[in-house]
């Protein structure tokens, strides 16, 4: 779909259908148009423009790192941006930076503990957390607490929320949250529903929900970065994990992004430019996948 980008980080689509993404240097783009630089983005390390999501009424929210903290705003008609929330700890790692809708209209918000552990438990910090947003006036709540680096958060049909982890040395996680969840960090690691040791460095996920794909209905798809490739895991009736694939093993390099389109399709964002990865001829680049024959 795209190439020669700079560490895609999110992607969205407006209402109109049309597909927006960010870039980790400070750049937004609505697919076929120039890209718009956002003021007070501050790239370092893992840091940047991170999170990306546009409501019903076609308003665009971001989750970005400026000179002082991480954030999250509001993006008006006139430019301006509205700080919903503010004084988010910033770091060369773990900054989180996942932003996802609820089915009720909540904005919920991942944050790392920016490399202070002692961050995620403790209730007077908004790191190591998911918060809890009112897109229209801020006013953060905690969902969950006690997380390193929250890397994907999406949403089942069944309603439940889903999450991806970063461990350490070990114990990257898949976790069910739910409103009061301690993820135990940092006296735990690797107690999710899921657990992957050695790392495999988890990035976003999504559950897929359309038709285009029969075979992949109901199941959850994340990305990893050290891992360079998609995982599919399936659930069964109890909601636990009942079976897993790896798709594209190594064929793309690091993967940070996945999102189900309004066509059913499922589209990918590389991540070869984020000093981490090794770039090859057009990376980085936004990939869609579906059925040969169905364009």
């Amino acid at each position: 779909m795209v190439r020669d980008l700079d560490t895609p980080w999110s992607l969205a689509w407006d209402p109109s259908g049309a597909l927006w993404y960010t870039e980790r240097p400070g750049r937004l783009t609505r697919l076929g148009e120039a890209p718009r630089p956002v003021p007070g983005v501050v790239e370092g390390g893992e840091g940047g423009l991170m999170g990306l999501e546009i409501d019903g009424q076609g308003r665009v929210f971001l989750m970005y790192t400026s000179a002082s903290d991480n954030r999250v705003v509001r993006l008006e008609p006139d430019g301006r941006q509205t700080v919903l929330v503010e004084g988010i700890a910033k770091s060369e790692i773990h900054n989180g930076g996942r932003l996802r809708f609820t089915p009720g209209g909540e904005l919920l918000a991942s944050t790392g503990d920016a490399g202070r552990s002692q961050l995620a438990p403790d209730p007077a910090s908004l790191n190591g957390k998911v918060l809890r947003l009112d897109p229209d006036g801020g006013r953060p709540g905690v969902l969950s607490r006690g997380h390193r680096n929250v890397q994907g958060l999406c949403l089942a049909g069944d309603g439940r929320l889903l999450a991806t982890e970063h461990g350490p040395d070990r114990g990257d996680e898949i976790n069910v949250l739910t409103p009061g969840f301690d993820g135990g960090w940092p006296a735990t690691t690797g107690n999710g529903i899921q657990n992957y040791t050695p790392t495999i460095a988890p990035g976003d996920c999504a559950v897929y929900e359309a038709d285009l794909i029969p075979g992949w209905r109901g199941s959850l798809l994340f990305t990893t970065l050290k891992g360079q490739d998609l995982r599919r895991l399936t659930f069964a009736a109890d909601g636990s994990v009942s079976g897993e694939e790896v798709l594209f093993d190594r064929e793309l390099g690091r993967l940070r992004a996945v999102a189900v389109g309004p066509d059913g399709a499922v589209y990918l964002a590389t991540s070869n430019r984020d000093g981490r990865g090794s770039p090859s001829g057009g990376d980085d680049r936004i990939l869609r996948v579906a059925p040969a024959g169905l364009g």
